[in-house]
């Protein structure tokens, strides 16, 4: 994935995430006393890159932003996240290994494609060791680097939806544990799972923050079909890779509807759920955190150290 030399901002960093509908922009302290801190979160409505392009051009004018680092996430639908077994190669050889093996699971030249690799530890459960494969093509990738320099904030790397998460569960502490993440968007849900920071399950599922709001406290239907679909992910983890359960699970937004599906899914599950916490900096009388930025708040988080 890209990389690029610091900037010359260094009193704050932001996530950027390119959604349907609009641009979810966050702000995060980087210096000592507010390291960490989301100053600000945006959901900017836009359609079309251009647009998109123009408004986050015009948030990082107005917020003086101007050359701050920034993680940029890569649209879903731009990318793809291969759980693969290890080829039997040299380290030195696995990028060539692996572009070979998803050769037929992409739809463009896999010479047009840019692959990185994530290996995750041995498992005691299982002789197969697996990777993480991030796939897209460089073309794609080359337009979100374009879009960041057009908007005067200074790329640092582009990273995915399933793996940035884990920069909420370090700033948190909660890294060296068994944890899951439950995200909603409007129309869609997302679980992942990680094993002290290294991702071993993500799933997508149809379930989205709408239908969790629209759910009244006797409509247990939509909650039966979560606690189906947390439950196959919680089944598929345990029996593949032998690392016992998730501790701990956090939802991310908190609003009346999460909170009912919450205390109805705790009754049913052994692992404890909380809420995404958000640290805010300034008085903290504003909102800590817009519904459609928490991915790009974990992005913003990357490299932080608290």
């Amino acid at each position: 994935m890209p990389g690029f030399f610091t900037s010359k901002n260094k009193r704050s960093q932001v996530g950027v995430d390119f959604m349907p509908t609009g641009v979810a922009a966050v702000e995060v302290g980087i210096a000592k006393k507010d390291r960490g801190l989301v100053k600000r979160s945006d959901f900017l409505p836009s359609v079309g890159s251009s647009e998109q392009v123009k408004v986050l051009q015009q948030w990082v004018t107005e917020n003086k932003l101007l050359n701050a680092n920034c993680t940029s996430l890569i649209a879903k639908h731009d990318v793809q996240l291969f759980q693969l077994e290890k080829p039997a190669v040299a380290d030195e050889q696995l990028l060539q290994a692996v572009s070979w093996k998803i050769n037929d699971l992409i739809n463009y030249d896999v010479e047009t494609a840019v692959v990185d690799v994530f290996q995750l530890p041995p498992s005691p459960k299982s002789p197969v060791n697996y990777i993480n494969a991030v796939v897209a093509n460089e073309v794609t990738v080359g337009g979100y680097v374009e879009s960041i320099k057009q908007t005067g904030l200074s790329l640092q790397v582009i990273d995915v939806h399933d793996l940035v998460t884990k920069n909420y569960c370090r700033v948190c502490g909660i890294e060296d544990s068994t944890v899951a993440v439950l995200q909603f968007s409007d129309n869609e849900g997302l679980v992942t799972i990680y094993h002290h920071q290294d991702l071993y399950v993500a799933r997508d599922f149809k379930i989205g923050l709408m239908d969790i709001d629209a759910a009244l406290n006797e409509d247990e239907a939509i909650y039966d079909s979560l606690l189906l679909e947390l439950q196959r992910s919680m089944d598929y983890f345990e029996s593949t890779y032998g690392l016992g359960m998730v501790q701990k699970m956090v939802i991310f937004p908190q609003t009346p509807g999460t909170v009912r599906m919450a205390k109805y899914v705790q009754n049913y599950v052994s692992y404890e759920l909380d809420f995404v916490e958000v640290n805010v900096a300034g008085d903290g009388q504003q909102e800590a955190l817009d519904k459609h930025c928490f991915p790009a708040y974990c992005a913003a988080l990357r490299g932080i150290q608290l």
